[in-house]
């Protein structure tokens, strides 16, 4: 009786061990520990790739803006964008942004609602019509077809438990069994069904995603131009429990690329 061949490793299996194969790059070292750091820290490091970040979030809400201009915004050069511009201005925050996020994280502190209004305060720092205006006091402008949201009164309430302790508002029994990576997502969908914000909160509920998978070690998860439309059926849905081609990409991230034979 024939049996079946064992199963390879599955794709979370196959980011940890990525993972897990830098962090016990200095099993040989006086300081293995120390070298199991540095390679949190650079996983934290600010990278030429964080312009490319920005901008792939930006798309998700719907602006185009092209990877070269967004290098050169964020670096403060030229490009075809005008420093007066409203994507000029918000590349600029979220690269803050990405401060904040490998800030706290190096600070061993997970991502909660208050932090994640920081983070939208960055983002929208050089917007006037966002000062003073954080909380919305209506209907989000980016809302999610067929979904419905909480009335601003609840907001204050829904931030101030939007943390570790509460499992993110989501079920605890559903929750602690989950991949790190995957209660990243469900943390997304929780946030971005909120909607705390007047505009941006998927965009907010992707750092704040970013922010847990930083806090546990891993790299930024970038999107890319097929990524809007996906994530804005997703929240008129259920909560995810799993988005293998976003798993696949934090993979790509971990594994070095295979050399030509």
């Amino acid at each position: 009786m024939r049996s079946d061949p064992p199963a390879g490793p599955s794709l979370l299996e196959r980011v940890d061990l990525a993972l897990a194969s830098r962090l016990v790059a200095g099993v040989g070292d006086p300081e293995p520990i120390a070298v199991a750091q540095r390679v949190l820290d650079q996983v934290r490091r600010p990278a030429p790739s964080d312009a490319v970040f920005a901008a792939g979030a930006l798309r998700l809400r719907g602006f185009v803006v092209s990877d070269d201009d967004a290098v050169a915004a964020v670096g403060g050069g030229g490009g075809a964008l005008s420093p007066l511009s409203q994507e000029y201005r918000l590349l600029r925050g979220l690269r803050a942004c990405l401060d904040m996020i490998r800030g706290r994280a190096s600070s061993g502190l997970p991502p909660d609602g208050w932090f994640a209004t920081e983070l939208f305060r960055t983002l929208t720092a050089e917007l006037p019509r966002f000062r003073n205006n954080e909380l919305r006091r209506g209907p989000p402008w980016d809302a999610a077809v067929h979904v419905t949201y909480p009335q601003p009164e609840e907001l204050r309430f829904l931030l101030s438990t939007f943390d570790i302790d509460h499992h993110f508002r989501d079920l605890p029994a559903l929750w602690a069994p989950l991949h790190p990576v995957r209660q990243g997502f469900r943390l997304l969908w929780r946030f971005a069904r909120i909607a705390p914000f007047p505009d941006f909160n998927l965009v907010v509920a992707w750092l704040l995603a970013n922010a847990w998978w930083q806090w546990h070690g891993y790299p930024l998860l970038p999107t890319d131009g097929t990524d809007q439309l996906p994530l804005q059926r997703l929240l008129s849905g259920p909560p995810p429990t799993r988005i293998v081609p976003f798993e696949a990409r934090l993979l790509e991230q971990l594994e070095p690329p295979a050399r030509a034979g």
